[in-house]
């Protein structure tokens, strides 16, 4: 799912999500794996870091002016309040220390770092993301796939189409902004 929205994002908001997950990545797994305690595994911390950023990229156009440092302390934020989520849907109490969102956890050296693909993709959510492709509009799906499946430029999808790279440009954000919106609306059917 993450490498999924990832591409609906466009080249400098892609680079600020993955230069984020560089970064506080693999903190905020242990942040998420001290807050389930016993109560989850280390998949469920990956997991809830996952869905983390799920939801920062669903809604990135609200974060986007934010600066590093508050995306990070928003990250933190979104993954406790989840990790709490998990706590009420299992029924246990949640063992945690609670951080300062400005401070990092300390992790050591042998700390596993994940890529955002290497989280697991459900089939539920691929899935879900099909039937969101899908009910997109067709020159929207059209330029949509370009951009995604078949890796164009804004400049070879406009000669492709006969249509200017502004046009191109507008469509996209048009279908990321859809992508986002009918996702939203999947996940609460």
């Amino acid at each position: 799912m993450i490498a999924l929205l990832l591409m609906t994002l466009d080249e400098e908001e892609r680079n600020r999500i993955l230069l984020l997950w560089q970064e506080n990545g693999a903190a905020l797994i242990l942040y998420a794996q001290k807050i389930l305690g016993s109560a989850g595994t280390f998949e469920d911390a990956q997991d809830i870091v996952s869905e983390a950023f799920e939801r920062l990229m669903i809604h990135f156009e609200r974060y986007e002016r934010l600066s590093e440092v508050q995306m990070k302390g928003l990250l933190f934020r979104i993954v406790r309040n989840l990790c709490m989520d998990f706590h009420r849907k299992t029924k246990r109490t949640p063992v945690m220390e609670i951080y300062d969102d400005t401070e990092t956890p300390e992790h050591g050296d042998d700390a596993e770092v994940f890529s955002p693909e290497d989280l697991v993709i459900s089939e539920d959510n691929v899935q879900r993301m099909q039937k969101v492709f899908l009910s997109l509009s067709p020159a929207l799906r059209e330029v949509l796939e370009m951009k995604l499946n078949e890796e164009m430029t804004d400049e070879e999808i406009a000669e492709e189409l006969h249509i200017t790279t502004a046009g191109v440009h507008t469509r996209l954000v048009r279908a990321r902004r859809q992508v986002r919106i009918k996702w939203e609306e999947e996940e609460h059917e």
